[in-house]
């Protein structure tokens, strides 16, 4: 992060503003900073960092120092990042930055709210233009606005038009995709109702149709709203078929998996007919009721998990405080890595540990670090 400078609010001949984005963090190399939460700008001569909650800290780092931009893709703990490469080459009459010196060539921009890919490209087209060394190349289609109120306006003028444009594209392609899968599960229900009554007039394309769509469905015969309704039947019926489809998905992971992780498994496996949070939540509240061999458990940090009946809490601590012994210390990445679980229930399982007093806790700026409790297993 040395390459960066404290911003200047000068006119630099044929600069235009491309693109602004904000929830950004910066990292330098992969070492965090304390500069969290910002708004990052791309013009067609440099980047801008502005914090959040201190105007005061304005930076900038200029295109020309950036030889190559990579992106970081999002995991389920982690944001999507771009990742700027830079050149060795300090210059000596460098101005005053927020770092002085950085053993990294390279910074990282996570971007916890999105728009990643759009900065990327725009980037990318950027550093390729080189409008630092040629102002012909730059963006003669780029909107240029005046300073003050007037220019403030315009951008935000021209800023609803086109999200408005986006929206309106989203809500067509939602159309087809309702269209379409009103045709699928028509035609699912059709030929699943044939081949129970064992007629034989059921289609040889029909039968391969059929088969295509069982695939991208996942579930044949999916619950939904339109042939139970919206209220308990529906709640129900879906909670039943939860039990059956997430049985396999249980098991593989050890007996429990987190909510957000079996939404997501039930609309892959569903399709085109998606359920909202809201439904599957009502749904696993039925499950206690229904006696289910998998029931709906929370935790005291307010996660919320699907687990197996037969999960034994307390045969799976031991195999954790059997890890945790054997490592002598562990992260919720650490152990996720080791036990194939997600880094949710990772961390939920550590702070069992601390609640039942077999674990001790290391808060520090390098994040959260578990240790055995030894004075349940030493002489004092």
């Amino acid at each position: 992060m040395d390459r960066f400078q404290w911003f200047e609010n000068i006119v630099i001949p044929g600069e235009t503003e491309i693109l602004g984005q904000g929830s950004v963090k910066l990292y330098d190399g992969n070492k965090k900073t304390v500069f969290e939460t910002g708004y990052l700008t791309l013009s067609s001569h440099r980047l801008r960092w502005k914090d959040d909650i201190n105007p005061n800290t304005d930076m900038s780092l200029n295109l020309s120092k950036i030889v190559l931009v990579e992106k970081e893709s999002a995991t389920w703990t982690k944001s999507a990042k771009i990742i700027a490469h830079l050149s060795a080459i300090l210059e000596e009459d460098k101005k005053p930055g927020p770092v002085k010196f950085s053993p990294f060539n390279y910074v990282k921009f996570s971007f916890r709210g999105g728009g990643d890919k759009e900065f990327f490209n725009a980037l990318s087209d950027a550093i390729a233009k080189k409008a630092w060394e040629d102002p012909s190349a730059a963006y003669p289609k780029g909107k240029q606005y005046r300073a003050g109120i007037v220019g403030i306006e315009r951008q935000i003028r021209d800023r609803n038009e086109a999200t408005g444009e986006t929206i309106s594209e989203a809500f067509e392609d939602l159309k087809n995709l309702m269209k379409m899968a009103k045709e699928m599960v028509n035609l699912s229900k059709s030929v699943s109702q044939k081949l129970r009554e064992k007629q034989s007039d059921v289609t040889e394309d029909e039968t391969i149709q059929f088969k295509s769509y069982l695939l991208s469905l996942g579930i044949s015969d999916p619950v939904t709203k339109s042939e139970y309704g919206s209220g308990n039947t529906f709640h129900v019926e879906l909670a039943k078929q939860l039990s059956e489809a997430l049985a396999k998905p249980l098991q593989e992971a050890g007996g429990i998996l987190s909510l957000t992780e079996v939404y997501c498994r039930v609309n892959r496996a569903r399709g085109v007919e998606l359920i909202s949070p809201e439904d599957l939540l009502n749904a696993c509240l039925m499950l206690d009721k229904l006696t289910l061999p998998i029931k709906l458990y929370k935790f005291d940090s307010g996660v919320m998990v699907l687990r197996l009946e037969s999960y034994d809490t307390a045969s799976e601590a031991r195999k954790v405080g059997e890890i945790l012994q054997e490592k002598e210390s562990l992260t919720a990445d650490e152990l996720s890595i080791l036990t194939k679980a997600t880094l949710v229930i990772a961390k939920e399982r550590l702070l069992f540990l601390e609640k039942e007093g077999i674990a001790c806790r290391d808060d520090s700026i390098e994040g959260l670090r578990f240790y055995p409790n030894r004075f349940l297993t030493e002489a004092a």
